[in-house]
């Protein structure tokens, strides 16, 4: 659900328009939308919060669904909705997270026409692939970046349609030709370093981009420091991208099965592949498969773990979980793929060629022998997360990136990316 509405709260208040179409099972986007709208609310800003679903009524016909997917690069209704809302509401900015099915780039165009700057928050790369992950069958692909994804349509993949592929590509190319994305939205939002080369290289204006990472409330430090667990943690979406496979190979190479535990938490169409994986390796007794946990729950775990280990075969933007990990004073364990080469510094962590599962298993033991490094890791874990990835922190960048959409005092040359700020 998203967050309730607050009341105007004098004249002078920021407007914000959030708009969001909500993933069918809920997910890090969802939870990155709710929790910046609440932190704006929070911080004495006007939201207003739009939000879509992807849900299809089970009424709906399978007319009605072709149809919706063959309208998901133009919704009249929703471009009539938003700049209804725009009209009544007569926001400052207008911030985008996710718009794909339903509101689809209708959105942006009726900010623009309503004359409301907007701001698009990249989490993923749905502006250039179809999948919206630069990955094919669990690993790297970027052929469609800058280019037509006809080929994402050939390889069907999205939902390995050939149909719903289509019309992923043709929102793609509708919109590059409408240029949506040089026209219509004032400043996007990327969360890494990593990515923003991506977005600049796929034809996004660089000056037009800023690098805001997620953030998540202070729950202030552990019970417990990370050596007095033995459990490692993996948590996340069970698909073969993420690279869980090889983490369970590295586990049993790493010889520490007898003395330590790895929970895995999550769930996915790869879990039952995985758990029959894990017992062909003998790893029944030392590997905990949980199913997905309430998000108290994964918080939990969190604080009671050695470190969390993130094994990913393809390009994360930015993982909620990363920065919960580091909030807690967890070491963290990553694959040196995308993003989280960058967002792990080497005091925070360490770092492994994907798919090396000789590497991972050497780090796996390493941070299981000694207990000094894992506090040292842990303890930067934690000042990182207060340096970098507080609300305070994160409100004051926000409210930077709201202010150059507008045309105010912040200027292209006034923020720098924060790989750049904190390596000062």
């Amino acid at each position: 659900m998203p967050p309730a509405e607050n009341p105007d709260t004098g004249a002078n208040t920021m407007r914000v328009l959030f708009i969001h179409n909500r993933y069918r099972q809920y997910g890090g986007e969802d939870a990155v939308a709710e929790a910046e709208a609440n932190l704006l609310r929070s911080n004495g800003v006007n939201v207003r919060y739009l939000d879509y679903g992807n849900e299809v009524d089970s009424n709906v016909s399978v007319r009605g669904t072709l149809e919706l997917a063959m309208n998901s690069h133009w919704s009249r209704e929703s471009y009539s909705r938003v700049k209804q809302i725009c009209q009544e509401f007569r926001p400052d900015v207008a911030h985008v997270h996710n718009f794909w099915m339903r509101l689809t780039p209708a959105a942006h165009a009726a900010c623009r026409d309503a004359g409301v700057p907007t701001v698009q928050t990249l989490h993923n790369f749905r502006l250039f692939c179809t999948n919206a992950q630069f990955q094919r069958g669990g690993y790297v692909c970027e052929d469609c970046l800058g280019n037509v994804p006809w080929r994402g349509v050939v390889r069907r993949c999205y939902r390995h349609s050939f149909l719903a592929s289509a019309a992923v590509a043709r929102m793609i190319v509708a919109n590059r030709a409408r240029h949506t994305w040089t026209e219509q939205v004032s400043a996007f939002i990327a969360l890494s370093e990593h990515s923003r080369r991506r977005f600049i290289a796929g034809g996004i204006p660089e000056a037009r981009i800023r690098i805001k990472p997620n953030f998540i409330e202070d729950r202030g430090t552990a019970v417990i420091p990370p050596s007095h667990s033995r459990q490692f943690l993996y948590v996340g979406r069970l698909s073969e991208e993420k690279g869980v496979a090889s983490l369970l190979t590295a586990w049993a190479a790493s010889g520490i099965g007898n003395d330590a535990l790895l929970s895995i938490v999550g769930d996915g169409p790869e879990r039952i592949s995985l758990e029959k994986q894990a017992m062909r390796l003998g790893l029944s007794g030392t590997v905990r498969f949980t199913g997905q946990v309430p998000p108290s729950e994964v918080l939990a775990l969190l604080g009671h773990a050695r470190a969390v280990v993130m094994p990913s075969l393809f390009y994360e933007c930015f993982p909620r979980t990363l920065v919960e990990a580091m909030c807690a004073g967890r070491p963290v364990i990553a694959s040196n793929t995308g993003a989280l080469d960058e967002l792990v510094p080497a005091d925070v962590g360490l770092h492994f060629a994907s798919l090396d599962t000789v590497a991972l298993g050497h780090s796996l033991r390493r941070l299981f022998e000694n207990s000094a490094l894992a506090d040292q890791f842990g303890a930067a874990a934690r000042a990182t997360y207060l340096a970098r990835y507080t609300p305070e922190r994160n409100f004051k960048m926000l409210r930077e990136v709201y202010e150059y959409a507008m045309g105010g005092r912040t200027r292209p040359g006034d923020m720098q990316p924060v790989s750049q700020e904190v390596a000062r």
